[in-house]
Order: C-alpha cells, then sequence, then structure tokens
C-alpha cells in the first residue's frame, strides 16, 4: 500500500507562506470547543488506519503522517469508522441528495469525500456534517505525483474535523472499501510546519525595508536640494561677475588706430586673440597692462575670464573692484572725498604695474597734479594740543608708500612758507 511520506507532504505544502505558530498549546478539546489550525501555520495529521473483512480474522494496518489539517479545522483527535457516499458518480459530495446510508447508526464515522466536483472544501464538510459525520476525509486529484495534499480552506464548518489525505490513499480506502473491506481511521495532531519567516521577521523585514527607503529618500532629497542651492549660488555669483566685468569693460581705453601708428607699422604687433596684424582704423582697446587687442576680439574674452590673455592680469583687482568671495557683490572702498579717491586709485595703479600708471593713467586723469593739502594753521595745532582725548578727524586717506607723494607734499610745504 502505498502512502505519502512527511518529506512528500512537506514539499506539497512548502510552497504555501503560512506563518506562525497556532493560538493555544493543547490540542485536545473541552466543553465542545477544539483548537482551530491557524492560517498561519500547516499541520500534518498521523493516520492510523485498519483494514478489517467481516467473517474472517484479516486485518491490515497502516499508520503515517500522511494527511494535511485544513486551515479552519480544530485540531483534536478523532477516530471511527470511515464511510463513502453511496454512489460511486457522487464521491465528491456536491450534491444535496448524496447519501452515506453504510454509516453506523449509533457510532462515530468519518465521511471519505473525493476533491472536485464543482463545489467548496465547506460544501461538502457542511453536508457531512449534516448526515451525522464527526470529521471528513478529502482526498486530492488524481495530477501530480498521486501524493500531493495542501492545507484547505473552509470557513464556518464549525467543529467539523476536516483533513485532506492523497490520491493513491483515497483510491487505496475506496479499494478496500469496495472489496467488503471495513476500514476504521484514527485521526491525531502531528507537526507544526510554517515558513522560515514569522511574524516578528516579516516585522523587521519591514521596519528595515521603511528604514533603508526613508534613508534612501532622505539622501535623495537633501542631495538634490544641495545640488539645486550650489546652482543657484554657482549662477548668481557668474551673473555678478559678468556684471562687474561689463563695468570694467566700460572704464577701459578704446582707441582707433591710424595711418602711421606704430601698432599698424611693419614691426608692430599682432592681436593675440585673432592673431592678425592691426590695421588703420581698427578698434584696439587698452588693457590696464598696456597690452592693446581688438575690441571685439578682447570684450567677449574679458566677459569670461576677466583677464588680460597675455599677461593674466585681472582687470577687476586693476580697476579696484573687490569682488566677496561668498556673495560675489561689487564692493568699492569708501570714499572719503573726491580727492582722496582720486589719489588712492593712482596709488593702487602704480602698485600694480609701473607701466600701467605711465600707459593707462592718462585715461584715468591723473594728468592734472595733485592737490595741494593746505598748510595747517596755528589755530589748528593749538587745537590738536588741546584734544588730544579725542581721536583727530581724518578727511582723507592715508597715502600709501608712495614715496613720489611724499616728495610732493614736502615741495608743497615750501611752497606755502
Amino acid at each position: 500500500m502505498r502512502a505519502a511520506s512527511p518529506a512528500a507532504l512537506l514539499a506539497a505544502v512548502g510552497a504555501l507562506a503560512w506563518l506562525g505558530p497556532p493560538p493555544g498549546g493543547d490540542f485536545s478539546s473541552k466543553g465542545g470547543s477544539a483548537m482551530v489550525a491557524s492560517a498561519q501555520t500547516v499541520w500534518t495529521a498521523w493516520l492510523n488506519v485498519t483494514y478489517t473483512l467481516p467473517g474472517i480474522n484479516e486485518t491490515i494496518r497502516t499508520v503515517g503522517e500522511s494527511g494535511v489539517f485544513g486551515q479552519d479545522s480544530p485540531l483534536r483527535r478523532v477516530s471511527g469508522l470511515l464511510v463513502a457516499p453511496d454512489r460511486p458518480d457522487g464521491l465528491n459530495a456536491c450534491s444535496p441528495h448524496t447519501n452515506f446510508s453504510r454509516a453506523p447508526t449509533g457510532g462515530p464515522w468519518l465521511a471519505l469525500i473525493q476533491r472536485g466536483g464543482g463545489c467548496t472544501f465547506a460544501e461538502k464538510i457542511r453536508l457531512a456534517a449534516e448526515r451525522g459525520a464527526i470529521a471528513a476525509v478529502i482526498f486530492n486529484y488524481g495530477g501530480g505525483t498521486g501524493n500531493d495534499v495542501q492545507p484547505m480552506t473552509h470557513p464556518g464548518t464549525g467543529d467539523t474535523v476536516a483533513i485532506m489525505i492523497s490520491y493513491f490513499k483515497g483510491r487505496e480506502i475506496l479499494r478496500r472499501i469496495g472489496d467488503g473491506f471495513q476500514v476504521t481511521m484514527v485521526i491525531e495532531v502531528g507537526k507544526k510546519h510554517g515558513s522560515w519567516m514569522n511574524s516578528y521577521s516579516i516585522f523587521f523585514v519591514s521596519v528595515s525595508f521603511f528604514i533603508v527607503t526613508a534613508a534612501t529618500v532622505g539622501y535623495f532629497i537633501f542631495y538634490s536640494a544641495r545640488r539645486l542651492r550650489l546652482a543657484r549660488a554657482q549662477n548668481r555669483r557668474q551673473r555678478q561677475l559678468k556684471a562687474d566685468a561689463r563695468k570694467a569693460i566700460g572704464r577701459l581705453q578704446l582707441r582707433t588706430l591710424k595711418q602711421g601708428d606704430t601698432e599698424t607699422g611693419p614691426d608692430g604687433d599682432n592681436c593675440a586673440v585673432c592673431i592678425e596684424v592691426y590695421k588703420p582704423n581698427d578698434v584696439v582697446r587698452i588693457l590696464t597692462c598696456n597690452h592693446l587687442f581688438h575690441k571685439s576680439c578682447i570684450d567677449p574674452w574679458l566677459l569670461e575670464h576677466r583677464t588680460c590673455p597675455m599677461c593674466k592680469c585681472d582687470i577687476l583687482k586693476a580697476l579696484g573692484i573687490e569682488v566677496d568671495i561668498e556673495d560675489r557683490v561689487e564692493s568699492f572702498p569708501a570714499t572719503v572725498s573726491n580727492e582722496a579717491s582720486n589719489i588712492r586709485s593712482v596709488n593702487e595703479e602704480d602698485n600694480h604695474s609701473e607701466t600701467a600708471s605711465s600707459g593707462y593713467a592718462s585715461v584715468q586723469g591723473t594728468d592734472e597734479p595733485p592737490l595741494e593739502e593746505p598748510a595747517p594753521s596755528e589755530s589748528d595745532s593749538l587745537h590738536l594740543v588741546n584734544s588730544t582725548s579725542q581721536p583727530p578727524a581724518v578727511d582723507v586717506l592715508p597715502h600709501l608708500d608712495n614715496p613720489g607723494f611724499e616728495a610732493d607734499e614736502i615741495q608743497a610745504c615750501d611752497a606755502k612758507s
């Protein structure tokens, strides 16, 4: 006789994710109530089947873990005579006229029913319970290996025990019943088989997935916001630098070359941007470093780079346009008076380049002689002596390190005296 092994049962139900143990741990029935198999786990059934032929002292017994409890079935021990429906074509117990005439009148019995027929497991089990069966034994389809079983879902069947056995097991029992044997079956609760994951694992995996997802989304938002902020700051900086470059370009000297100029002669230089010789009537721009280029060539370059293509002189610094590193905002030095502003502009150009002071300073109006400071009077000296506790008012900026300026001051004082 072929019976489903525990390994075959586990292989049949292994693909189903039934999680967690059933409530409680007592499989016995008290007060008419019994523990119900949870939908989160699979419980096998130990079957002790005895075949007895009346009138002949012949008994055949098989024992094995070859059944599976239904998901809504109570988990308790039951035993009794196994009875099949009367008609061979009504083994599925889907017809309301299905009858179990060979069921004993005084003892417990179990209904043997075939799966299928167009009705649900719950309908089969309820019909068997209405006919007086204490349990329903349903054998599977004939497909597969013949030893396949699976947990059943049959809500609303009450306290009726329901198990599934394999097709081979069911057909063997039917054949013995057809041969006149009385088949008695004892169903006992077997082992619990669940998925490798339990409720705690599901919770842990869910929380971990949520944390990882939240961290990923948060990092993506932070990274995108940072990139956007940097891009906006860079755009503002580029716009400000271009605005400063336009101002600086507007303050540079323009010159129209004429016939006979040194630049247009045979020994004249080429424009370092377009590599073409200078010709009469060419408009050139003279930078603070005294280098000159075609206006149409140098203006786009200065707008982007703000430096001389030859000596890398920064026109913003040379013209006194200071740009802050963070905000890139144009910041001119504080001007106390027009005279002091002109003097400091000349001094900065002198410190930057000697050639710039001689060649480019003429554009800024520095050919005019520096204004002479008035000689201090006796009243002013007396006022300074009497108010030593207060800081003197400064009308002009310091003269920086300009030896030429000190000489001019001495000459002015001598002239006054």
